[in-house]
């Protein structure tokens, strides 16, 4: 069961780090290139695409979110290291342990309760046709993409509760996969 579970992860974390990743850092350097061209065209060429402003908005959202499935997935997310760094070093590991596998259950919750909730908001803006402000990209797609992220940030604690729970049983899963991981930048 263990080696099936590892495995699953390894897949998953390959498609985060690989395709997610880079997918949503393409999306960013998309956004961010449109949204230099818009300047150069409205105050050289006075004129702007319509669409574009939104486009902008909603792509950087988007890639932002995407990524931060990545960023969860190295325990990387926005955290308070500082405390549970104070709390092993004062000799209080097992109780580290425990605030840690509280908060990823409490984060495999939120991400999945937000997942699951945001499927009617994406069937209602797909069969209402919803547009953005400029009324030419729709809003659906970038509902599932938020959706998706918040799906995979779900999954991606699912199994870091999954190591959590094994630590404080005192088996070690995920060796490739340490507990403070990081992001280097």
């Amino acid at each position: 069961m263990e080696n099936a579970i590892d495995k699953t992860y390894r897949v998953v974390r390959f498609l985060l780090d690989k395709v997610i990743g880079y997918g949503a850092a393409i999306a960013m350097l998309s956004a961010t290139l449109l949204a230099i061209s818009e300047v150069i065209r409205r105050y050289a060429f006075k004129v702007v695409f319509p669409w574009g402003q939104d486009a902008v908005t909603y792509g950087l959202v988007a890639a932002v979110f995407l990524y931060f499935a990545v960023t969860q997935a190295h325990r990387s997310h926005l955290r308070m290291a500082a405390v549970m760094d104070a709390l092993k070093e004062r000799g209080y590991e097992v109780f580290a342990v425990v605030v840690r596998t509280l908060i990823s259950a409490g984060a495999c919750l939120l991400y999945g309760s937000l997942a699951w909730f945001g499927v009617p908001a994406v069937e209602r803006s797909m069969m209402m046709e919803r547009t953005t402000q400029s009324m030419v990209i729709l809003i659906w797609p970038f509902q599932l993409v938020l959706l998706v992220a918040f799906a995979l940030m779900s999954l991606v604690c699912l199994f870091q509760l999954y190591q959590d729970i094994q630590a404080l049983r005192g088996k070690e899963v995920f060796t490739w996969s340490p507990v403070e991981e990081g992001i280097d930048i």
